[in-house]
């Protein structure tokens, strides 16, 4: 069997197809990356609100038995 070669032609067509193929690749990557992104940003978000409100009954819990064990 012979090896099959390729003209300058179908080798430019052959690399033109990969190249974009390529593209299309890393737009989709950065595309999803983006949305992983931003889903992170809203659970931190979402993470630091909630901290924020439930910090104080936390702190009020902590604080009761530590008064009443020097009264």
């Amino acid at each position: 069997m012979g090896r099959r070669g390729y003209t300058k032609k179908e080798a430019n067509r052959r690399r033109t197809r990969f190249m974009v193929l390529a593209g299309m690749g890393d737009f989709v990557g950065i595309v999803i990356s983006f949305f992983v992104i931003l889903a992170c940003v809203v659970l931190l978000t979402t993470l630091i609100t909630w901290l924020r409100g439930d910090l104080p009954q936390v702190i009020d819990n902590l604080k009761n038995p530590i008064i009443n064990a020097f009264e």
